[in-house]
């Protein structure tokens, strides 16, 4: 593993730890909200994949920090999809919770008009969660900028094993398109997958 996904998976840790110390936890009622406002539109063959898809989504923004850590660590172990995944949903509560602070700050201290249903939904939603801890939301951010950096560090792995074979592509005797990328013999003069002249 790079040194630099490491640093981010630490990054990620750090904010999970944080957001432990801020209690940072999601909340029932906000998922009990999200699914009275799609009842409407769900089927009842859909409902109860509907609920147990919420379940998850519940446990694992409860748990917060710890979710952030138990990410890390199948990161950590190479199960990267599963622990950016876990990592992304621990921490989008507390996202969304700056989000809707910031603009009920924003229509607040802007005086910005909002029709009644919207305002009352807004309303609704900030009465879910809580913003008392700093020390909470500073962990969601430090977890966010890890698990971005991690995502970040393994797509720049990706291109350099990419480069890596297409350079060692060419030593063995091949070159690329220019246009469409398409793998070619050394002395070729035109693309037979584009058409492309050399």
């Amino acid at each position: 593993m790079k040194n630099k996904n490491l640093f981010w998976i630490l990054i990620c840790i750090l904010g999970g730890v944080l957001m432990i110390i801020g209690s940072a936890t999601g909340s029932a009622l906000f998922y009990q909200y999200l699914y009275n406002l799609a009842l409407p539109y769900i089927g009842p063959e859909f409902l109860p994949f509907f609920q147990v898809i919420l379940t998850i989504l519940e446990y694992i923004a409860f748990y917060g920090g710890y979710s952030v850590l138990v990410g890390a660590f199948l990161i950590l172990i190479k199960m990267i999809r599963v622990g950016k995944i876990i990592i992304m949903i621990a921490t989008s509560f507390g996202v969304l919770g700056l989000i809707i602070y910031a603009i009920t700050w924003a229509v607040g201290n802007f005086g910005i008009p909002l029709d009644p249903p919207v305002q009352l939904i807004l309303a609704q939603i900030y009465s879910i969660f809580t913003f008392n801890s700093g020390m909470a939301f500073a962990g969601t951010v430090v977890a966010v900028i890890g698990l971005y950096g991690v995502k970040r560090s393994e797509k720049m792995e990706k291109e350099s094993s990419t480069d890596e074979e297409k350079s060692n592509d060419t030593k063995k005797g091949s070159k690329f398109c220019p246009n469409c990328g398409a793998t070619l013999p050394l002395k070729a003069n035109f693309c037979n997958k584009c058409g492309k002249n050399f």
